[in-house]
């Protein structure tokens, strides 16, 4: 079980900020429009259901049959290929982040890869008195020396997070074979349903998924695969994450979040998120500084201090001096990474 001290541990409890608590800012009460959506090979996006549907690829971890989804790539004509998001800084794991990527190969459109999460375990989450930290937290999907998201295939980094292992029946109720994330699976259509979270992007409601984190307790919050191999490196680009915010933030989606309750079909609506502020969206002059690994940085208000909901990083900025970092320690990087590929925004362009 993993216990959580907020101040011995400020910075695992504190990433923990990337909750999927609910209250989506003003839910979109339909299905996003095909040009608010910016993953290409999303399938359909539904901000009210909680919820996006993507294309499910069938590969290998040595005998094993896993299952997984692509969202990015370091290349252009792979990601235009392949339907993702062109994000030329993955590039730079290779070197900047050796543990970050493993090798892999393609044969007829199916990754091998080196090892597969382990979905067996048990998430648990349970709120402290005050909601967060919790009292318990603990992930259900573990990863192995082995296993990353992001594999290196030819000249691409690709983000290709599995999602599933072994032929099925799939458990989309406890998890055992599937991520906590998944609400649905059709191994004949090659679809899989998976859990949005909301936040904000330069102002802008936008939506995104969590797949992966490199600290226990944020991946019990966010009901990722918990990679400890994803080291925070300096030049990922950061996500503020609110600790104490009343309307926003990991104090607030663990009091409302229904952070406890296994992710379904018949609940995804009710599974919100903390409403945390991305530094880049892979939209307009802007876009190559997109990257779907985030630097977690932690923001709590100051006693005392008027609170608002922030919607972007200037906005983070400008009220620096009502804000601390967990403790009272300088606002940074608290020592983690999640990662977190874009699907598309609700209202204008970021």
């Amino acid at each position: 079980m993993f216990k959580f001290d907020f101040m011995r541990h400020a910075g695992t409890a504190l990433i923990a900020a990337f909750a999927i608590i609910g209250c989506a800012a003003g839910a979109q009460a339909a299905p996003l429009p095909a040009n608010h959506i910016v993953l290409p090979s999303a399938i359909s996006v539904d901000p009210s259901a909680g919820t996006v549907v993507l294309p499910l690829h069938r590969g290998t971890a040595g005998s094993q049959t896993v299952w997984y989804i692509v969202t990015d790539s370091s290349n252009a004509a792979d990601a235009r290929k392949r339907g993702a998001i062109f994000a030329p800084l993955l590039a730079g794991l290779r070197t900047g982040c050796s543990a970050c990527v493993r090798s892999a190969t393609e044969h007829a459109g199916s990754i091998a890869f080196q090892g597969a999460p382990d979905f067996t375990p048990a998430r648990v989450f349970r709120p402290g008195p005050t909601g967060f930290p919790p009292a318990a937290a603990s992930p259900g999907a573990l990863a192995g020396a082995q296993y990353t998201p992001f594999v290196a295939l030819g000249s691409a980094v690709v983000n290709a997070p599995i999602v599933a292992t072994g032929d099925g029946p799939f458990d989309v109720v406890t998890h055992r074979n599937t991520q906590d994330r998944v609400v649905a699976i059709d191994t004949a259509k090659r679809t899989v349903t998976l859990l949005l979270v909301n936040g904000f992007a330069n102002g802008k409601r936008v939506v995104y998924i969590s797949t992966d984190a490199s600290d226990p307790g944020a991946s019990a919050i966010e009901r990722a695969t918990y990679v400890p191999g994803l080291k925070a490196q300096g030049g990922f680009i950061p996500i503020d994450v609110v600790a104490n915010g009343s309307h926003q933030g990991l104090a607030f989606v663990a009091l409302h979040g229904n952070l406890a309750a296994q992710a379904t079909a018949n609940n995804a609506a009710t599974l919100g998120s903390s409403l945390n502020v991305l530094s880049a969206f892979p939209t307009g002059a802007a876009a190559s500084a997109y990257s779907p690994l985030w630097n977690v940085v932690v923001v709590a208000w100051k006693p005392g201090a008027k609170q608002s909901v922030l919607t972007s990083t200037a906005a983070v900025a400008a009220h620096g001096a009502d804000l601390t970092g967990p403790g009272g320690k300088p606002i940074g990087p608290v020592g983690f990474v999640v990662n977190c590929p874009v699907v598309g925004y609700l209202d204008s362009t970021p």
